[in-house]
């Protein structure tokens, strides 16, 4: 498993209730175990909503794509923590 936070903006994901193309048993088919999106702040996080998921590979490169992530820098940051997670050996059989 590799955690990861993705940064959405708040207006196109509805800050909390935005709806995905998934439910939850696609999710768990994955490999996304957790995702933990912050409302106790309410308009205080501002533009950009950390989304932050636990998952396989598959199932942050599944979750990046249910949420339209475009931004290279996120991507390339995504493929650098996949990259180290594989390194270490934590799961070479889901790549």
């Amino acid at each position: 498993m590799a955690e990861f936070t993705f940064f959405v903006d708040a207006d196109l994901y509805g800050f909390g209730a935005g709806e995905l193309a998934a439910v939850e048993s696609d999710l768990h088919d994955a490999g996304v175990r957790s995702v933990d999106i912050p409302t106790e702040f309410g308009a205080d996080l501002g533009d950009r909503i950390p989304v932050r998921v636990v998952a396989t590979p598959k199932g942050l490169r599944f979750y990046a794509k249910l949420l339209n992530v475009r931004d290279p820098v996120q991507l390339e940051e995504l493929d650098r923590v996949l990259a180290a997670a594989d390194a270490r050996g934590e799961f070479l059989d889901d790549l």
